[in-house]
């Protein structure tokens, strides 16, 4: 006979450890979205309502360093991100980013304890935070524009059966030149709807990459959107850091 099992640790650990966590978290957050709505005009564009519970992965095109405090700041529910382990070699940093619920993935190559970490959290109902493009993209290399993406994010949505919340946001490029603080740049953010990944064929040949193109999709749809509802030129669309420093005009 086995005895009984243990219930499962929760991932952000015991009740006081999660306390502190989302007080700090809310804090943060708070203060983001404040700082962001003083300096910035954001036009928030829901597609279609996020569900308020359940497991979600919430995946958005990635333009400038501002882009996870303004889309924390702004989606209607906490996120937990996956964030470069670069981020945690500090003692300083680890414990910040380890408080706000972030998760370090190694950028190099597969790194099944974050997967691991991630599934754990999305077990628990929570909301995982992802740039499926791996880094800063503009242009042509922009997922907005339908450049590949990262195969984590539709391993990830399949792995767990957890739908995908696609997101755009233009505009958070031009905070890269300190002037742009004071004129109150405009950001557009628009949350897609829920896309549900493969089950019944999700071991078939391709399914994985019908799934991405699916979410693909979904990505340059939004980016049509958002140019067609607010009447966006070529100069509004992501831009590279150095073209809005100036460095490569």
């Amino acid at each position: 006979m086995t005895g009984p099992t243990s219930p499962r640790q929760h991932s952000c650990g015991g009740i006081p450890e999660r306390i502190l966590r989302t007080g700090f978290h809310w804090l943060v957050i708070t203060g983001c979205r404040l700082l962001f709505t003083l300096t910035c005009r954001v036009r928030v564009v829901v597609l279609a309502p996020v569900p308020q519970r359940g497991a979600l992965i919430m995946a958005s095109n990635h333009i400038s360093h501002f882009d996870p405090p303004i889309i924390s700041g702004f989606f209607p529910r906490r996120i937990d991100w996956l964030a470069m382990e670069e981020l945690f070699r500090s003692p300083a940093g680890k414990r910040i980013f380890t408080w706000l619920n972030c998760i370090p993935v190694e950028r190099g190559g597969s790194d099944r304890t974050s997967l691991r970490r991630a599934l754990h959290r999305l077990s628990e109902s929570r909301v995982i935070g992802i740039f499926p493009e791996g880094g800063i993209r503009a242009g042509d290399w922009s997922i907005l524009n339908g450049a590949g993406m990262k195969p984590g994010l539709p391993a990830l949505s399949i792995h767990s059966g957890t739908p995908i919340i696609p997101c755009a946001l233009i505009g958070s490029d031009r905070l890269y030149k300190p002037s742009n603080w004071l004129r109150r740049t405009t950001l557009y953010f628009v949350i897609g709807g829920a896309i549900d990944p493969p089950r019944e064929d999700a071991r078939q040949a391709g399914a994985r990459e019908r799934f991405a193109a699916e979410l693909s999709k979904a990505f340059t749809a939004m980016r049509e959107e958002v140019v067609a509802r607010f009447g966006l030129s070529p100069d509004d669309l992501p831009q590279t850091p150095q073209a809005r420093k100036g460095e490569h005009p």
